[in-house]
């Protein structure tokens, strides 16, 4: 359906195809014409607040809400304008999800009215009482129903469709649902209700996806961070929450956002990447994939380096599969990403303050009450506040083999960036304290980087070997240097093992992994 180029008259609605098939790339030229934008954005219904706690109510407030916002969306038909393309003003290459041959005026008009009457028929609440397989059966005997009753020369495929796209809007996240379906789309960043930007294979493209308002968007934020006790609005204009399949979202809405409402959804893998799959996608070599692997069974404090979008939580659980099945391994994130597979993983989530102000649980407070509850490991989704302070502390106090993720540039901003986190918690410590602190807890940092060409590498692996004078020292076992492009666009350069004796080789004995480090690294066997 995707692989026609789309005509360039008639103009969408709201709801959008159900279809996984892999869209089309067009020129922005031909991207899709705007919609009429609707009067009613930031309607204050769409804003109610959820205190967070609520949790045995929250599914009927959820229906309630959806139920409102679908009657105020689909009450009377929208009717489609065509205006100048902001698409072919961007100058940037376009990715169709829609097929405007099917979805046409007549067939847009039906697919509203039918929503419209089917909020006016069945109760909501009810429906999300039932199992998702079974609410999908009953939602399409509805429409059934309904359809029979509607006079309009539409075709099979478009009745079909129709049904797809009443389902994602009523139950769904509507427009989204194509998208997020999409198991090539790893990034969906809307930038307001006209532009839905998408990451694939680690390049940026612009969608023909849009919503018909930025109240309809709204509705769609609001359906979002309601099903996990979130709450947005004037009063709190940004959150963090995670969809059901654990996808991390983001939102930021007027008045923050000067234009409107803007997303951002990190896509959950459904299949967990392995050190393996880094090797096929020349991220790092075999050699640096079995280093890891140790360093992961024998308990090395790691932590992952990098900037935005570069894969550091991805690399996380890659090395998480490494950890022993008969180990305590409890997590604690801000949005609950992480997959791990052993059978002993206890999950901590932190939870922002309720309308009233209070009931907020943070990092440093989560990562307090696990060192209580006798965990071999720790792993944190991200290090960015003053739970620092008890991260060290627990990496030096016999939690050996913990894991956490930073942002930062390079292994050496990764150690300043720790000492200034510190700092900045008003923890009064001496400089040469508390880099002797930091070098006895960290031991290994690995550095992640996306490239020119979209892909992600890790560029150097560093040992933290301990304190000279006031300045850190490390060593660096494994990197990458670029060089140049080839005529596809991707980027040449060769990983390098720097043939150095890592210092915490006596670990490695210790596990009896001592002979298959030194292999990894390129050094001769001993004795």
């Amino acid at each position: 359906m995707f692989g026609k180029k789309p005509g360039s008259d008639g103009t969408n609605g709201v709801p959008r195809s159900s279809s996984t098939t892999p869209p089309t790339s067009v020129p922005a030229g031909d991207a899709q014409d705007g919609y009429a934008e609707d009067q009613a954005s930031n309607d204050s219904a769409h804003r109610q607040m959820v205190p967070v706690g609520a949790v045995e109510s929250v599914s009927s407030r959820v229906a309630v809400r959806d139920e409102q916002q679908l009657r105020t969306q689909f009450g009377q038909e929208r009717q489609a304008t065509r205006s100048s393309s902001i698409h072919a003003e961007l100058g940037v290459e376009t990715l169709r999800f829609l097929d405007k041959n099917l979805e046409t005026p007549k067939m847009v008009e039906v697919r509203n009215q039918l929503i419209a009457e089917l909020v006016d028929k069945i109760d909501i609440n009810t429906i999300y009482q039932l199992s998702e397989d079974r609410r999908k059966k009953r939602m399409a005997v509805e429409i059934a129903k309904l359809l029979q009753n509607i006079e309009a020369p539409l075709t099979s495929a478009q009745l079909s469709l129709i049904q797809d796209q009443v389902i994602d809007e009523v139950l769904g996240f509507g427009p989204l649902e194509p998208l997020l379906r999409d198991p090539d789309v790893s990034d969906i960043m809307i930038n307001t209700a006209k532009q839905v930007f998408i990451e694939r294979q680690g390049k940026i493209y612009l969608s023909d996806v849009t919503f018909v308002s930025e109240s309809h968007l709204m509705a769609i934020i609001q359906r979002i961070v309601t099903r996990v006790g979130r709450r947005i609005d004037e009063a709190s204009p940004m959150v963090d929450a995670r969809l059901p399949d654990g996808s991390r979202f983001n939102a930021i809405i007027p008045p923050l956002a000067l234009d409107g409402a803007l997303v951002s959804i990190r896509k959950f893998k459904k299949n967990k990447i392995t050190l393996s799959d880094y090797v096929n996608y020349d991220s790092l070599t075999p050699e640096m994939a079995r280093f890891l692997s140790i360093c992961g069974e024998i308990r090395l404090n790691i932590i992952i380096s990098g900037g935005t979008g570069s894969g550091k939580t991805t690399l996380l659980n890659a090395i998480s599969n490494h950890i022993g099945k008969g180990e305590r391994v409890i997590t604690i994130e801000d949005a609950a990403e992480l997959q791990l597979a052993q059978p002993h993983v206890l999950r901590l989530e932190t939870r922002p303050s309720s309308a009233e102000g209070v009931g907020e649980i943070t990092q440093r407070q989560l990562v307090k009450n696990a060192l209580r509850m006798r965990p071999d490991r720790i792993i944190l989704g991200e290090i960015r506040g003053d739970e620092v302070i008890d991260v060290l502390s627990a990496m030096n106090t016999g939690h050996d083999g913990s894991l956490a993720t930073i942002h930062s540039n390079s292994p050496r901003d990764c150690l300043s960036r720790i000492e200034n986190l510190v700092n900045m918690s008003g923890v009064k410590v001496s400089d040469t304290s508390l880099r002797y602190q930091i070098s006895s807890a960290v031991q290994l940092i690995v550095q992640l980087q996306r490239m020119r060409d979209g892909r992600r590498r890790i560029t150097h692996i560093e040992e933290v070997v301990g304190v000279e004078g006031d300045v850190m020292i490390s060593q660096t076992l494994f990197s990458y240097k670029s060089k140049g492009m080839d005529a596809k666009g991707n980027l040449l350069g060769e990983f390098k093992s720097h043939g150095i004796r890592p210092r915490f080789l006596p670990r490695a004995e210790y596990f009896n992994r001592e002979q298959d480090l030194l292999e990894c690294l390129g050094l001769a066997r001993v004795g």
